[in-house]
């Protein structure tokens, strides 16, 4: 009994000392509407990539694309993912939209388009 605690009590103390493995992007759970606009927003790092990963919908997805690029730095496509990167140094607030279409269960056409916030640190 003695032993499974210390072992509790160790790994709860290395995971309290892990700020030290700082964060460069967060991205909130949110949800792609079918055929309408859905608003998010992600925090990145300045200078860093920070991605959204491409969900299925319950049919497959069938394309992506970049519809708007952010003033302060750059969006693209790699694979299952929209990454968005900044400026080096820059610092503040960007904007960028990207559409997604694919299949809906019933074998439908949909897309769903995102206007993703991007607020841009330092660090996070």
């Amino acid at each position: 009994m003695i032993r499974s605690v210390r072992t509790v009590c160790c790994f709860w103390l290395l995971a309290i000392s892990a700020p030290a493995l700082a964060r460069t992007c967060i991205v909130p759970n949110f949800k792609v509407l079918h055929n309408q606009t859905s608003i998010a927003t992600m925090y990145a790092t300045s200078g860093k990539p920070c991605s959204v990963i491409l969900i299925s919908s319950p049919g497959p997805m069938l394309s992506a694309r970049i519809i708007t690029q952010p003033s302060n730095g750059r969006a693209s496509i790699q694979g299952p993912r929209i990454v968005y990167v900044s400026r080096p140094g820059y610092v503040g607030d960007d904007r960028f939209t990207y559409a997604r279409s694919g299949m809906n269960a019933r074998s439908e056409s949909v897309t769903g388009t995102v206007e993703m916030n991007v607020k841009v640190a330092d660090h996070w």
